[in-house]
């Protein structure tokens, strides 16, 4: 019996249960549908009081397809099995809704927009799945339920868990911390992730590796504008040499690149754009990158943008930012130039090989200290 098929919501938003009368019975029985209301709560709730009913109207229409009937009315439901909802507690009938809560989140955890932009959809799909947005009517029924309907509509088992039961996740646990939820229906459930199959290391090969800065020297930028082939010039060079992400290079200000006692730095800062813990830091700039030029490029960007004009934009967003733009076209033009490996990524790559070649050269500590992004590097070289 598919229960959902006879589901559904009703006019004051609660659930009911509705069956078509088949043409040739509706005389018989004198009604065109059978229809009861089942009230106001979960999806599952619904779903787990709609069964005896469904299964009385259908002896019903049985009992018409034999002959006439003596009472057309349906059975009656004994109370206990459809008992109607319990009257909400003032604290109930107060408690705000799920999009509020997730927004109380934000506000408190002040997100960045880039975690606004990714999670805001995935509380977004979930109140659409459940039809409503009631989060102390949600049950961890609803989201196995939810996590399902994720494997279904073709989502990863890493994106469902690392993504969509992430968020849920922080968001219910934020609302049970403060008071406005009892329960986090989300707590407990997972998604069993296969190990994912590598059949080469994240890094650059050494060809790679010479591929990308190597054309970065062309001076053929003839069809592109001045950012972009300062993007394409630079940012490789800095990536390979600092160990830091693509998005923070390319949102560097041309005052990002300083002077601490006696040796050349950038500071990479999330008030130029988004770092991955929200740190600043200061990185020792390679001599290479000062003999190569880069000091007179950062001086001629001034306090401005170095591998992007803003005024060229059409406005952007906290959001959609430009520097990551500048990260989608530099990945572009190196899978243009035949660096195209699924399995490495164009631009992050760099940033795993500068590990590797770190943990070769017995300096491990600091290559982890990069890589967690947590406290400034030491500027003795």
């Amino acid at each position: 019996m598919r229960l959902m098929t006879h589901v559904r919501r009703s006019s004051d938003g609660g659930f009911e249960v509705r069956i078509v009368v088949p043409a040739d019975l509706r005389s018989t029985i004198g009604k065109t549908n059978l229809t009861r209301r089942l009230g106001r709560l979960s999806k599952s709730g619904a779903n787990r009081l709609a069964a005896p009913v469904i299964q009385q109207f259908h002896d019903l229409i049985e009992r018409a397809k034999a002959g006439p009937l003596d009472d057309p009315s349906p059975a009656p439901v004994s109370v206990a099995t459809l008992a109607p909802p319990s009257k909400p507690s003032p604290r109930q009938a107060s408690s705000p809704k799920l999009m509020a809560i997730f927004d109380g989140y934000l506000r408190e955890r002040q997100s960045s927009p880039a975690t606004i932009k990714r999670w805001r959809p995935v509380i977004t799909h979930l109140v659409d799945h459940l039809g409503h947005d009631e989060p102390r009517s949600i049950s961890a029924d609803d989201i196995i339920g939810w996590k399902e309907a994720l494997a279904r509509q073709s989502a990863s088992g890493r994106t469902i868990r690392e993504v969509y039961l992430a968020a849920a996740k922080v968001v219910f646990a934020w609302g049970v911390e403060n008071r406005k939820l009892d329960a986090n229906p989300a707590a407990g459930v997972s998604v069993r992730v296969p190990k994912r199959h590598r059949p080469r290391g994240p890094s650059f090969t050494s060809a790679e590796a010479r591929t990308i800065p190597s054309a970065s020297l062309s001076r053929d930028q003839s069809k592109i504008s001045r950012e972009q082939a300062l993007a394409r010039r630079w940012i490789p060079w800095m990536c390979a040499y600092s160990g830091a992400r693509v998005g923070e290079i390319a949102q560097m200000r041309g005052r990002g690149i300083i002077e601490v006692e006696g040796i050349w730095a950038m500071r990479i800062t999330p008030e130029a754009g988004s770092t991955k813990s929200g740190q600043a830091r200061i990185v020792p700039l390679h001599p290479h990158l000062v003999e190569q030029g880069l000091l007179r490029v950062a001086e001629q960007a001034g306090d401005g943008p170095i591998f992007y004009d803003p005024a060229r934009g059409r406005g952007g967003s906290a959001g959609n930012a430009h520097y990551k733009k500048v990260g989608e076209r530099l990945a572009m033009w190196v899978c243009d130039l035949g660096v195209d490996d699924t399995h490495v990524q164009p631009n992050h790559g760099w940033r795993h090989l500068f590990k590797t070649i770190a943990r070769r050269a017995g300096i491990d500590p600091e290559a982890c200290v990069i890589a967690k992004s947590r406290i400034v590097l030491s500027m003795r070289m």
